[in-house]
């Protein structure tokens, strides 16, 4: 069963809980999650609202929203679905808080999936990363722009129509983990064609988590809606 909002069910089988990142909401892997659902081994696939995003918007005042309450949010619907053998995908700003979710479900989550994330180190913050020479801001990149690099217009269309706010202070809170726990193994996804993060930042944020391994992927920051069939592809090649 594929669910976005947490009414997925796994058993014993592989589950997928996939983290969206800033400004967007669970709406965005909707044209991957068919993918993911249809292949026998998946039990269970929920594309989490982080508090502040989607079905999540009003659950408190933008400015009050810290990462606790993200890591919160896929907590709640890892255990409201009763979900087991996750493979847990963070994209982007959910780099920060996956690792969290994983600390906080033990025995739960069987890897990580970093695709295309960032990770300031412990003690900074996300807005510290933006000044990276590397940083699309501190290149004077459009970000919004950016994030439909790869897309067609239709697509970009629906996805930028779909953006919602961001707590900010999500972005200035310093970061306090950086590394899931040390047994569970995780996969950096490198997006080649990124313009928001590009690939050499993405090597700094991968060797950051400690990413067991890094796989490349021909796409853009939006590669779950221009490549949604081959990323899932990918993901399940990771059961």
């Amino acid at each position: 069963m594929a669910s976005r909002n947490g009414q997925g069910y796994s058993g014993h089988m592989t589950s997928f809980v996939l983290v969206h990142g800033g400004s967007h909401g669970g709406w965005c892997w909707d044209r991957l999650v068919p993918h993911l659902a249809r292949d026998p081994r998946v039990g269970g696939v929920v594309a989490v609202d982080l508090c502040g995003h989607g079905t999540r918007i009003d659950a408190l005042p933008q400015h009050e929203i810290a990462i606790r309450h993200y890591v919160e949010s896929v907590v709640e619907d890892v255990e409201a679905a009763s979900l087991t053998d996750v493979i847990l995908v963070g994209h982007s700003l959910a780099g920060i808080s996956i690792p969290h979710v994983a600390a906080r479900l033990p025995g739960r989550i069987r890897r990580l999936v970093y695709l295309s994330t960032t990770n300031p180190t412990a003690g900074a913050c996300v807005n510290d990363s933006m000044m990276h020479p590397l940083s699309p801001i501190s290149r004077g990149v459009e970000v919004t722009e950016a994030f439909c690099s790869d897309l067609d217009e239709e697509t970009a269309t629906w996805l930028l129509g779909n953006l919602g706010p961001q707590p900010p202070g999500v972005l200035a809170e310093p970061i306090e983990r950086v590394t899931g726990p040390p047994e569970i193994p995780s996969t950096y996804v490198l997006l080649e064609k990124d313009e928001v993060l590009p690939p050499a930042f993405q090597l700094e944020q991968a060797e950051a988590v400690g990413a067991g391994e890094i796989v490349r992927f021909e796409a853009g920051h939006s590669a779950f809606a221009s490549r949604p069939g081959d990323l899932a592809e990918l993901f399940l090649s990771l059961i």
